[in-house]
């Protein structure tokens, strides 16, 4: 036939699929493509909404399975979310694009590749005490009255108090750009586990009856709120004040983002914002913006993912993107030539140099990198 001398772009004959639009060579030569990199038969001259759901689980098997086989140090997990069939295909499409895409690789222009983890977490205590978390070693680091910390085996950061304070003490943890997540226990058994680039102030200790706030100063946590009903926690983020209910929540207050997000997962939350009141249930995400304050359904395995160790890219912009990887490995950003507007879906591990979460979004082959240092340009495609 025909079409068998021909070759075309894969991305531009899923957008055609999506559309409805595919010639008959077009359509031959797609079904061609999917047959050699999937085991199952799919006819994709089906209905496009009727068997989109079989195409995104048939890839994903596929896909888990070559990813299984694989020996290559970067390990990626796709997880397909529920979006209309048209983009769906374009995903699933440009996932296949990457499997096949070992016979024609882009190359990160690479002088030098770097690190996660590469800055420490600073603990600075209301008495003058400034110490590295990091290097610190396990046991006994500051005790100043009732009030103790330590550093445990595992790396938590905890904090004990013997009886009321009469005055309140207030402790700053500081994890910069390109530091590890720090885990912190307050004294009353609340859990804080705090992001890179994120700043939080918190009090020593704790009253009975009176809750001294919580202050996110800046960057992301994730908490897990002993609920005392008599003295709710509350923490104070910037342009809102958020009191628990019994809770387990995330809150996302980078400056660079356009938006504060706080995000419930277990319990209940009250959120004061812009003198309006709003309590969260589970699975629900309150959204601060420089126009309004609204609630939406979240996304919980996306708003949660770096607390599991991993980027979850889900229909996210380059920029986007690259001001999640700015914060973790405590890089700069500058763009050249004119962006893709292509949004990407996606899951890889944060433990892995930047070259490989970089090689991994060049393998849409919509986006090129160039690594100076630690200054990454994004490069047109």
């Amino acid at each position: 036939m025909a079409e068998n001398n021909q070759h075309f772009n894969i991305q531009e004959l899923a957008d055609k699929w999506a559309q409805g639009k595919l010639t008959p060579d077009e359509q031959a030569y797609l079904e061609r493509w999917y047959a050699d990199f999937n085991d199952e038969h799919i006819n994709l001259t089906d209905s496009r909404h009727d068997n989109i759901e079989e195409l995104r689980n048939a890839m994903l098997g596929r896909i888990n399975r070559q990813i299984q086989q694989d020996d290559k140090p970067v390990r990626i997990l796709w997880n397909w979310p529920r979006i209309a069939a048209a983009a769906s295909i374009l995903v699933f499409l440009s996932v296949g694009g990457y499997l096949l895409s070992h016979r024609q690789q882009p190359q990160t222009i690479q002088k030098q590749d770097v690190a996660p983890y590469t800055a420490k977490a600073i603990l600075k205590t209301g008495h003058g005490k400034i110490i590295l978390l990091d290097p610190a070693k396990n046991g006994l680091l500051a005790s100043q009255g009732n009030v103790s910390v330590t550093k445990t085996a595992e790396g938590q950061i905890a904090y004990t108090s013997s009886q009321d304070q009469t005055v309140t003490v207030y402790d700053t943890i500081q994890v910069p750009a390109g530091g590890r997540p720090q885990l912190v226990k307050l004294s009353d058994g609340s859990n804080i586990l705090l992001n890179a680039a994120t700043t939080l102030r918190f009090p020593e200790s704790f009253s009975a009856t009176k809750r001294e706030k919580l202050e996110l100063i800046s960057g992301e946590i994730y908490a897990v709120v002993i609920h005392n009903k008599n003295a709710p926690l509350q923490i104070r983020a910037p342009g809102q004040v958020i009191t628990d209910v019994g809770t387990e929540f995330d809150i996302n207050a980078y400056p660079d983002e356009a938006d504060t997000r706080t995000t419930l997962v277990e319990g209940a939350v009250e959120i004061d914002a812009r003198s309006v009141e709003k309590v969260l249930a589970p699975g629900q995400q309150a959204i601060l913006t420089g126009n309004g304050f609204t609630v939406d359904v979240a996304n919980i395995e996306q708003v949660t993912a770096w607390t599991n160790g991993y980027f979850r890219f889900n229909g996210e912009h380059i920029d986007v993107i690259m001001r999640q990887l700015a914060r973790w490995y405590n890089i700069k950003v500058s763009y050249e030539g004119k962006m893709t507007t292509e949004v990407f879906y996606g899951k890889v591990t944060r433990k892995r140099n930047i070259s490989e979460v970089l090689k991994m979004l060049e393998k849409t082959q919509k986006i090129h990198f160039k690594v100076e240092g630690r200054r990454v340009t994004v490069l047109s495609k």
